[in-house]
């Protein structure tokens, strides 16, 4: 997105007059602009009719559907159970330091933390975002 701060006025104004179902928006800024993650809490044929509604405003560069949502958190461990646990679990997870940054699909996220909560000390989640389309990162 692109147009600065009235540029993204006028993408919440449309969201909110449009009565989109808005589950989760997070909001970023890099050199080439600004860049929403918006989680939709509506059927497949809905959210596909919105995201046509909000290419066709002016300072949207690009935007599209994700193929599946995920969620990140990020962990405060005692031990090192976690590694198997999350392999087996199917969530993909790392150490960056003395912190875990852990990511997967909402539910599978959350069966895994509930079954690692023994060893947790601390958890940020982050909360359901949403894959870019052309596997990006």
């Amino acid at each position: 997105m692109s147009g600065g701060m009235l540029a993204l006025n006028r993408f919440l104004m449309t969201l909110q007059n449009k009565r989109m179902p808005v589950a989760s928006f997070t909001l970023g800024k890099d050199g080439g602009g600004m860049r929403a993650t918006i989680l939709l809490d509506c059927p497949p044929e809905s959210a596909r009719r919105y995201t046509a509604l909000l290419s066709e405003l002016e300072d949207v560069e690009e935007i599209g559907a994700a193929q599946a949502p995920m969620e990140v958190a990020l962990l405060k461990v005692g031990g090192e159970a976690w590694r198997d646990s999350a392999a087996r679990a199917g969530v993909k997870a790392h150490e960056d330091g003395e912190t875990v940054v852990a990511s997967g699909e909402p539910e599978t996220l959350e069966a895994w933390l509930d079954e690692i909560k023994d060893d947790l000390e601390d958890l940020v989640r982050l909360g359901p975002v949403a894959r870019p389309r052309n596997g990006g990162v």
